[in-house]
């Protein structure tokens, strides 16, 4: 449903019964608004340049106890990884059942940019 969100009270109505008390659930609805509506300039902003990523790496899978869930059946509980390394992004699978993909091909651990089309199991987006 967040990535079929396409205004920012769509987003705000997924996380709002979510506990605030560590301001945890803020910092992922501002994640995934990043991730959703990226700034002007394609280099900047979005996902790979969010603030929120401070700590440099965001969980991908259908676990709420990832930073970014994905309500897709053929999706991992704890499906993949995005890391920085070195000033760069990587997509590292975790494990996942049905695999990693970046531009059609399937990864183990690949840099990403933006523009990378992303699937893991049957979930796409566009980085």
């Amino acid at each position: 449903m967040a990535l079929r969100a396409t205004t920012a009270d769509e987003l705000r109505g997924l996380t709002a019964d979510l506990p605030a008390a560590d301001g945890r659930w803020r910092q992922v609805e501002r994640t995934v608004r990043a991730w959703l509506w990226p700034g002007p300039d394609p280099q900047v902003g979005g996902l790979l340049a969010s603030p929120a990523l401070g700590a440099g790496q965001i969980t991908l899978g259908r676990s709420s106890s990832c930073e970014l869930v994905l309500d897709e059946q053929t999706v991992s509980r704890r499906h993949a990884a995005l890391r920085l390394r070195d000033g760069h992004w990587f997509l590292v699978d975790l494990g996942s059942s049905n695999g990693t993909w970046v531009n059609d091909r399937r990864v183990f651990d690949a840099e990403v940019v933006p523009g990378d089309e992303i699937r893991l199991g049957a979930a796409r987006f566009r980085l």
